[in-house]
């Protein structure tokens, strides 16, 4: 009863706890550079040592600091891979230039990972949002490709005067539709109380931003905007936005 009841409140935990999502660009003059997701479940995490705190279920303290190229993790499973269906093989391959750095920390109550992709030219930001999600699906289906779809996605463009980053709604089928519903109320618990919020490095110096809350660092070359979670998945179109040097 004791097992169950704390396998209970783990799984509360994780469903009612938020999390904190960031995406930081970093672009240089040439158009190249740096992308990264970065997902806070610390808060989840100090709230499970909380449950285990109170509960006779006990362990040792784990921490890890890794970082997973998956290039390398491809190559050293080219065997297995082989096996696998067409689809689940096309998701590693858009996957193969991603690194995943997993921070963990069980008595700090630490948990972080982050999506690394770099970029030559701005064209190839627009593919890495796809990149990502590949990734995330394998990551919590422990290999194996998710059913998911997604309703939007986000287009950039950068020159020496100005940087946007704009939302294209796509048109789903009625199947499509139903499913993207589907995951959207059942991850309504989970986004309640999270955000999401854009970190931006520039090569120059920012003149404006075409956003209602924004901040600036004191070289004005980077800007931070956040959202609520629960808000951009009703409207993907809130992070439009135009930066102008």
């Amino acid at each position: 009863m004791k097992n169950f009841r704390f396998l209970f409140s783990l799984v509360l935990a994780i469903i009612l706890t938020s999390c904190q999502f960031t995406e930081e660009i970093t672009i240089h003059k040439n158009g190249s550079g740096n992308y990264k997701l970065s997902v806070d479940m610390s808060a989840m995490m100090s709230t499970m040592n909380g449950i285990k705190q109170n509960d006779s279920i006990k362990k040792e303290t784990e921490k890890i600091d890794s970082i997973f190229y998956m290039r390398e993790i491809i190559e050293a499973n080219k065997d297995s891979i082989s096996k696998l269906s067409e689809s689940e093989k096309a998701s590693l391959e858009a996957i193969k230039d991603l690194k995943m750095h997993i921070q963990m920390d069980e008595e700090e109550g630490k948990m972080l990972m982050d999506f690394i992709v770099d970029f030559k030219n701005i064209a190839e930001l627009d593919a890495i949002k796809k990149k990502v999600e590949k990734a995330q699906q394998l990551q919590d289906n422990n290999g194996k490709e998710g059913e998911s779809v997604d309703n939007h996605e986000v287009k950039y463009s950068f020159n020496k005067k100005k940087f946007t980053r704009k939302v294209i709604m796509k048109e789903l089928s009625f199947e499509e539709q139903e499913l993207y519903d589907k995951n959207l109320t059942e991850s309504k618990m989970f986004l309640s109380g999270s955000t999401y919020k854009l970190i931006y490095h520039f090569p120059r110096k920012i003149k404006k931003v075409n956003f209602s809350e924004v901040q600036f660092s004191a070289d004005r070359k980077t800007i931070s905007i956040e959202v609520a979670m629960d808000s951009l998945t009703k409207n993907p179109q809130l992070l439009d936005f135009e930066v102008t040097f």
